[in-house]
């Protein structure tokens, strides 16, 4: 498969290229940066430009069979709305290009608690995390109005060292006492389900 992939240099993102190479797969980063991604492979491509920038999305969706959205804030907290702006470029570069297939990354904050109530509304929610989940929000609501074939992965904390070398996954909800999951896990669902397609229009809470 021919992925593209946005916020390669990050944890996350990171884990998610090797997993991605691991499996056979051809990626293309786009990075403002590229000089940072630290990783060489004959099936890598590194491509300089913003995620914010339409056209240069646009440009490097072309050809391409699916796309991998990674995308956080930088040090700054004026950069926070990267994950909003970010994504409609994506999804609008998608449509140029003629490619459907998206798995992005939110925070759980945008989970349901219950039925009427997401987590991010729930007593005891951090006050520190409002604008991030804020704009991880904005990003759930264009890929639902979008003709994308989209998956949101929702993981708790993300934990440092190995993986399990699996994950619970669960529609609409973190599973029963999820609270932390490996970058490793997290990249192993994010290729299961590229691959699967078994959550195709949904939020996906997923924990170790």
């Amino acid at each position: 498969m021919r992925i593209v992939l946005f916020g390669a240099t990050g944890g996350l993102g990171s884990a998610v290229l090797a997993e991605a190479l691991g499996r056979g797969h051809t990626v293309t980063a786009l990075l403002r940066e590229p000089a940072r991604l630290a990783v060489s492979h004959p099936r890598l491509e590194a491509v300089a430009g913003d995620v914010r920038d339409h056209v240069a999305v646009a440009e490097v969706l072309a050809g391409q069979d699916a796309a991998i959205s990674c995308i956080g804030p930088g040090q700054l907290d004026d950069e926070v709305d990267v994950i909003s702006a970010g994504m409609a470029s994506i999804l609008s570069g998608m449509q140029a290009a003629g490619a459907r297939r998206i798995v992005a990354v939110a925070a759980a904050g945008i989970l349901q608690e219950d039925e009427e109530t997401l987590l991010r509304d729930a007593p005891g929610f951090p006050p520190m995390l409002r604008a991030i989940s804020g704009e991880h929000l904005r990003a759930y609501e264009l890929l639902r109005s979008s003709d994308a074939r989209w998956t949101l992965v929702c993981p708790p904390v993300l934990a440092d060292g190995e993986g399990t070398g699996g994950y619970r996954a669960e529609r609409d909800y973190l599973p029963l006492g999820g609270e932390q999951i490996a970058r490793a896990d997290v990249a192993l669902f994010i290729l299961d389900e590229l691959e699967s397609g078994a959550f195709v229009g949904l939020r996906v809470g997923i924990a170790e």
